[in-house]
């Protein structure tokens, strides 16, 4: 196994995926976030059949995402609260709405705004490097490889429910029947665990198909089918580098770039929450300050980093649902 491939094995974005790499998951923490706490509630907005459902809540519980409430004796009901853990991905979702709120058609669900508590403004969410405060974009950063050390901490592994989620869902954003149109078309894009793999190897500078596949050991049918689907969401354009025999590459877009953000806070959350292995582990330097990349959500009005209580994330299940 080749450097970079024992990285994105031992990533801690690839871990985060083994447990959110889902499009249901997905669509119940954005749900979550927006105050859903009852079954039918979740499945009134994200529109998931119920064995689909039941499924993804006990993963999230099992991984201690959500935490199972009883509220109810008799007949004994429950509802799921997001735990400090589930939390911690409030900055995942807030980057997940600003991608959305850049990159998605209007009338798709996407309340136009968010207002910060603090500041008193509307406001659009940023990635800041923590040390020097400057907004962080992916020209701006590099990265090292580093062996491990002894003090490293072996991975408590997802539990087996999450981990078997793997194929991509045949729902998307158009087809989609639940009351809340929001953050449908970036799950269309990250709601699997190998879309957002391959988009991270293209964030690593690998563009040719045979150094992502051996990058990733994945099946050559799956990178066909995620490199196609990128290409069709305009996350990757496709250029010809060899006339004989025709050979392409694939380099990221503008839009493609703009996924670099959520990319790094799933990063810190899976440092966080999913200790680390023992193999070698990747270092993401900030050009311009050169310390190791701290990311950090923060308001672009006042740059104050954001806080979980110091923005209502508005709910979108009475937007118009792009028709």
């Amino acid at each position: 196994m080749s450097s970079i491939s024992a990285v994105v094995a031992n990533s801690p974005v690839t871990r985060a995926l083994s447990v959110l790499g889902d499009r249901w998951t997905l669509l119940i923490l954005r749900d979550a976030f927006q105050g859903a706490h009852r079954f039918e509630q979740f499945r009134t907005l994200n529109g998931a059949a119920r064995s689909t459902l039941t499924s993804r809540l006990n993963g999230l519980v099992e991984n201690g995402i959500l935490e199972r409430v009883q509220y109810s004796d008799a007949p004994p009901r429950f509802e799921y609260r997001l735990t400090e853990k589930g939390l911690a991905l409030y900055g995942v979702t807030l980057v997940t709405w600003r991608w959305e709120h850049r990159w998605v058609p209007n009338g798709a669900g996407i309340p136009k705004s968010l207002r910060h508590k603090v500041c008193k403004h509307s406001m659009l969410p940023e990635v800041a490097c923590a040390k020097c405060g400057e907004r962080i974009e992916l020209r701006d950063t590099t990265f090292t490889i580093e062996k491990p050390t002894s003090r490293a901490r072996p991975m408590r592994r997802a539990k087996a429910s999450a981990l078997a989620v793997r194929r991509l869902s045949t729902v998307n954003a158009e087809s989609h029947r639940g009351a809340n149109a929001a953050l449908l078309h970036i799950t269309d894009i990250l709601g699997d665990r190998w879309t957002p793999l391959v988009l991270s190897a293209a964030f690593l500078g690998l563009r040719r198909f045979d150094e992502i596949q051996s990058t990733l050991e994945i099946a050559t049918n799956i990178l066909t089918h995620r490199l196609n689907l990128l290409v069709e969401h305009e996350i990757l354009q496709r250029e010809r580098y060899s006339e004989r025999p025709p050979r392409f590459e694939y380099r990221l877009t503008q839009k493609g770039r703009d996924l670099y953000p959520h990319a790094l806070m799933l990063m810190q959350w899976g440092e966080r929450w999913l200790p680390q292995t023992n193999g070698p582990t990747m270092r993401i330097v900030h050009k311009k300050c050169g310390a190791k990349l701290e990311p950090v959500v923060t308001c672009n009005h006042c740059h104050g980093v954001i806080d979980p209580h110091d923005i209502s994330f508005p709910t979108a299940a009475s937007a118009k649902k792009r028709s």
